[in-house]
């Protein structure tokens, strides 16, 4: 006859063995995200990585992730595009916003010029179809979409911008714009026609002066979660002036 000696802890330890191994399965990964194309909020931001921001590469990257924490889960859809830097993943509209964040705080990325027209317009294009887009720049785009005029320099900003104003009121996907630099004479004209992008979308602008608020804590404030504030204008002064951490 064969006697079998139960193990009193056995059920104990296989019920201890499981939540070991539970704990190692990432929360991410259980998550069941909707397609972008379902999402509420479907948001492209324009990045810009041009040679000029230098330092403040990192800080925006911070920003953004920032952005990202403050979108409502599993009813945002975001995507960034680069002006320089190439990454069809992060250019394409992701619910899964961690996973968006682990991927840009890990990309490095590549500086250039500041093609702000054409990768704004190629963003306007990709489907799903965007419902608002942000972008931020530190400087003029450097490249144009419709023919040169050097008669009419003053105006090409603006004749470039009526292109991107048309498409997007078409989509009706404002666009909110931010100007990182600071308020000086040589920025005026950048200022103007970021400020003109955003008014004639029905979206917000708002000029990041370094020496006053850091784009690291002040990006999230066009993210949804707090998006509504900026229809004050005594709130928007109060971000770009760094009283509002």
């Amino acid at each position: 006859m064969t006697f079998t000696v139960s193990n009193p802890n056995a059920s104990k330890l296989a019920a201890m063995k499981a939540a070991r191994q539970a704990a190692q399965v990432k929360p991410d990964a259980l998550a069941k995200w909707i397609s972008p194309a379902e999402a509420r909020n479907r948001d492209r931001i324009i990045f810009d990585d041009s040679a000029s921001m230098g330092s403040e590469i990192e800080n925006a990257k911070t920003g953004t992730v920032e952005y990202l924490r403050n979108c409502p889960p599993n009813q945002s859809a975001v995507a960034v595009h680069f002006l320089n830097t190439q990454d069809e993943e992060l250019a394409s509209l992701n619910s899964n916003l961690m996973q968006v964040a682990e991927r840009l705080k890990a990309k490095s990325l590549k500086s250039g010029g500041t093609p702000l027209f054409s990768v704004t317009m190629k963003a306007l294009n990709t489907g799903p179809t965007l419902t608002r887009m942000i972008i931020f720049t530190d400087g003029e785009p450097t490249d144009s979409l419709v023919e040169y005029d050097s008669r009419a320099e003053k105006e090409d900003l603006l004749r470039n911008a009526d292109i991107v104003i048309a498409r997007a009121n078409e989509l009706k996907a404002p666009i909110d714009t931010v100007y990182f630099g600071p308020d000086a004479e040589y920025n005026q004209r950048a200022i103007k026609f970021l400020k003109y992008l955003a008014e004639k979308t029905g979206g917000y602008f708002l000029h990041f002066d370094p020496a006053k608020v850091s784009f690291a804590k002040a990006f999230k404030y066009l993210a949804p979660a707090n998006r509504l504030m900026l229809a004050s204008e005594s709130v928007r002064r109060e971000i770009e002036s760094g009283k509002r951490a």
